[in-house]
C-alpha cells in the first residue's frame, strides 16, 4: 500500500531498502526466481542483449537480487558478476549460482575495472534510484561496461514518487517512476546509444505499474 511521506525525505534510505528485501528474500525467489520467465518477451529481451554484447568480460546484473539475469548469462556461457544491498538476497544468489560473483555494492559505487564488463542487465532496480542519483548510477554503468558492451533495462514507469510500505512492516520506502522518454534521455546522456524500447502491462503477481525495456549499447 502506499504511504505518505515520512521523515525519508531525501527519497532514498539504503537501510529500509535492505532490511525490506531481506525479510522478502525467500519468498521474492520462490515466486519470481525463474524471471523472465523463459519463452517470455522479457526473456528474449535479455537474451538477445546479451548475445549481442561485445568483449568477454563478465556481464553485471546490477539489483541482482536471486540472481536471476546472471543465471541466464552462465547459462548462455558467460561469466556474470551481481551487486545488491540485500544480504539476504546475495546469499539466495550464491547458492543458486556458486558460478557467480555476488557482491554488496551500491549501484553508484561499483567495486569493478573501468571497461570490465561485457554487458549490465539493470532489471528492476533502478525504481530504488532517486532522480538526483540516476546520471550517476547509468554514469557508473557506462564506466564499468566496455565499448560496444550492452545496457539492458526493465523498470517500472510512470512519474513522481510512491512511499510504499507492507502489512509486514511500518517502515516505507520510495519507489521512483521513470517516464518512457526520461530514462531513455538518461540513458543517451550516459554515453548509450539506444537500440530498443518497448512496454508492457504488468501481469498479477508484478508491481502495478506500466513496466519499460530499453536495450542500448556503450557508444
Amino acid at each position: 500500500m502506499i504511504a505518505e511521506p515520512s521523515e525519508h525525505a531525501a527519497g532514498y534510505d539504503r537501510v529500509a531498502i535492505a532490511h525490506r528485501y531481506d525479510q522478502i528474500a525467500a519468498d521474492y525467489a520462490a515466486r519470481l526466481g525463474d524471471d523472465p520467465r523463459p519463452g517470455s518477451g522479457d526473456r528474449a529481451l535479455v537474451e538477445v542483449a546479451l548475445a549481442s554484447a561485445a568483449g568477454s568480460g563478465p556481464v553485471l546484473d546490477l539489483g541482482c537480487g536471486p540472481g536471476q539475469i546472471a543465471a541466464i548469462a552462465v547459462a548462455s556461457g558467460m561469466r556474470a558478476v551481481g551487486a545488491d544491498i540485500s544480504a539476504a538476497m546475495l546469499a539466495i544468489a550464491r547458492r543458486r549460482l556458486p558460478a557467480g560473483a555476488f557482491l554488496t555494492a551500491e549501484a553508484w559505487a561499483l567495486p569493478l575495472r573501468t571497461a570490465s564488463c561485457r554487458a549490465v542487465a539493470a532489471f528492476y532496480c533502478l525504481h530504488h534510484v532517486p532522480r538526483t542519483r540516476i546520471g550517476i548510477v547509468l554514469g557508473e554503468c557506462r564506466r564499468v561496461v566496455n565499448d560496444g558492451g550492452t545496457l539492458v533495462v526493465a523498470t517500472h514507469l510512470g512519474s513522481g514518487e510512491q512511499w510504499v510500505t507492507s502489512d509486514d512492516s511500518a517502515e516505507p520506502i520510495c519507489v521512483t517512476l521513470y517516464g518512457r522518454d526520461e530514462i531513455a534521455a538518461k540513458v543517451r546522456g550516459a554515453g548509450f546509444a539506444i537500440e530498443s524500447v518497448g512496454s508492457r502491462a504488468p501481469r498479477p503477481d508484478e508491481f502495478q505499474a506500466e513496466h519499460g525495456f530499453l536495450r542500448a549499447r556503450a557508444a
